[in-house]
């Protein structure tokens, strides 16, 4: 069933910030206030630097934010912009980011679903020590593996990513396809009553004492036990009761977040993606909120070409069907774009549609005054077990096999695996050349978007059947209620992983635990007087 949507108000322009040619280095921070737009681009394409690097600098900051002519807020921001500055560099590249922090407060940055080497993963107390206020951090790697990844804070993630500290990083491949538009759909969701500032517990501003994490074996010392209570957070917003007693944490979550963004903005200001018949169009959406999203795109036939950044065999064209997509998942999506009109992408919390549902128009020249049209979401969706083609992949023999349980043991305040909360947490013990096997149960009543850093891994079943479609390699995997999967990984990247939910605020409860390879140490030294917190 089709739906129509007034465009009146819409915004067309749809900008990308895009590195260029691979010998340039490029400072991401220029005031506009400061350059006209011409020398802003002769100041990024004519700084030069060493062939094959790329230089990027990123200032950590608050920045008065305007979601759309209504609502603004005070976010936290990289390069003052929401999300942050997009880098995108070609494979084979030499990456250098240099981090700048202007809060009152530490930071640190994690580059989501690339593996770095161990020290440049961005996780405090257990890779590096957090940056402090005014000092900077150099983060250096090879850009060797094609994909759609992003970044955001990995110190006290449920509150600072929460506040805005996020972007998206493109490594392209060397033997890209061609695609007429190639463009980044960041979904985010903002709280009108603070959820990011929300008091869990003892774990709020500081009083979780991090300080003795020594050479990453995460000992927090004198910790409390991670319970996520809310308190008792009262609104008198007009019209509506926002007493959050006796609420579980999902029921408070669907209550307080309730305005949906999409690339940093919220309507009437999203910006559409302007196109033309005949052509082919790449949109890479990037789920860097704390909802499991519905993606519904009308009209079209589309494939879903990569997970996480990794390509699928043979994916097969779809139409009428949509796919979600949960915390820290990135889906590409190619369409082809042979149905002229105005469109409008519908994007959804699953569980909170009623507060966070926006429209992403998708609009052909020459439409740009008609209505939008969107379809009725299908009640079926997107199948990752059996989509694309499948292929033989030799794992190797599994050297080492762990179960995952993940838990709560008081209706979801607290979360654990394997009945353990960080910081009393699970240690996977592995070694470089061991083909490992994870076999991961959702016991609880909600999403857990699994994040394993360091490392990609094999989904080879979904509820005791294999799987049937394309070979499915990811960083993060959501395993809803009840499911269980099994996913193999070869350990090849020495270091000491986190292995989380990325819904920060499970982390913050607990949900967290490690990739140890026996007998690595870090190359840091924990410094007792900053506090490190790494959910």
């Amino acid at each position: 069933m089709k739906k129509t949507l007034k465009a009146t108000g819409i915004a067309t322009a749809f900008a990308l910030v895009i590195a260029g040619c691979s010998n340039e280095a490029v400072d991401l921070q220029v005031s506009d206030e400061e350059v006209t737009q011409e020398e802003k681009e002769e100041t990024i394409n004519t700084s030069s630097n060493n062939e094959g690097v790329k230089e990027f600098n990123l200032t950590v900051e608050e920045t008065h934010w305007m979601f759309n002519e209504e609502v603004m807020e005070d976010a936290w921001t990289y390069n003052g912009s929401l999300p942050g500055e997009e880098i995108r560099v070609q494979e084979g590249d030499k990456v250098i980011v240099n981090v700048e922090n202007q809060l009152d407060e530490p930071t640190a940055l994690h580059l989501h679903g690339f593996p770095v080497p161990n020290e440049m993963d961005g996780v405090p107390g257990i890779t590096q020590n957090a940056i402090m206020p005014g000092e900077t951090f150099t983060y250096e790697y090879e850009a060797d593996i094609p994909g759609t990844y992003w970044y955001h804070s990995h110190q006290d993630g449920a509150r600072q990513v929460d506040k805005g500290l996020y972007g998206v990083f493109i490594v392209e491949p060397k033997d890209e396809e061609d695609y007429d538009i190639d463009e980044v759909i960041v979904i985010d969701e903002w709280s009108s009553m603070g959820m990011g500032d929300m008091d869990q517990g003892n774990m709020n501003d500081g009083d979780m004492d991090h300080r003795n994490m020594n050479d990453g074996d995460m000992d927090h010392g004198n910790m409390n036990d991670g319970h996520m209570n809310h308190g008792n957070m009262n609104s008198n917003e007009e019209g509506e009761n926002h007493n959050m007693d006796g609420m579980t944490h999902a029921e408070m979550m669907n209550r307080m977040y309730d305005t949906p963004l999409i690339n940093g903005k919220a309507a009437p200001e999203i910006e559409a993606i302007e196109v033309q018949e005949v052509g082919k169009t790449k949109l890479r959406f990037v789920n860097a909120g704390l909802f499991t999203q519905v993606v519904s795109i009308p009209g079209h036939s589309y494939k879903i070409t990569h997970y996480d950044g990794q390509a699928v065999n043979e994916p097969e064209a779809i139409q009428g069907t949509p796919f979600r997509i949960a915390p820290a998942e990135r889906f590409d999506v190619e369409i082809e774009l042979d149905q002229t009109g105005a469109w409008g992408i519908q994007i959804y919390a699953e569980e909170n549609k009623e507060r966070l549902d926006a429209i992403v128009p998708l609009v052909y020249e020459g439409y740009e005054d008609n209505d939008l049209e969107t379809e009725e979401a299908s009640s079926s969706f997107f199948d990752i077990s059996s989509y694309g083609e499948t292929k033989e992949v030799d794992y190797g023999e599994i050297t080492r096999e762990y179960e995952m349980i993940l838990g709560t043991d008081d209706g979801g305040e607290t979360c654990t695996i394997n009945d353990k909360q960080f910081p009393n947490h699970e240690s996977y013990e592995v070694e470089e050349g061991d083909v490992v096997k994870f076999t991961i149960e959702n016991d609880t009543e909600v999403d857990h978007p699994m994040h394993m850093h360091g490392e990609f891994f094999n989904v080879i079943s979904k509820d005791g059947t294999p799987i049937s479609g394309s070979p499915i390699v990811k960083d993060t995997l959501n395993i809803r209620p009840g499911e269980t999967y099994e996913i193999v990984f070869e350990a090849k990247n020495p270091g000491i992983w986190m292995f989380h939910c990325h819904e920060f605020h499970h982390a913050n409860a607990g949900m967290m635990a490690e990739v140890r390879y026996k007998g690595f140490a870090p190359d840091f030294t924990v410094d007792p007087d900053i506090p490190n917190k790494p959910e």
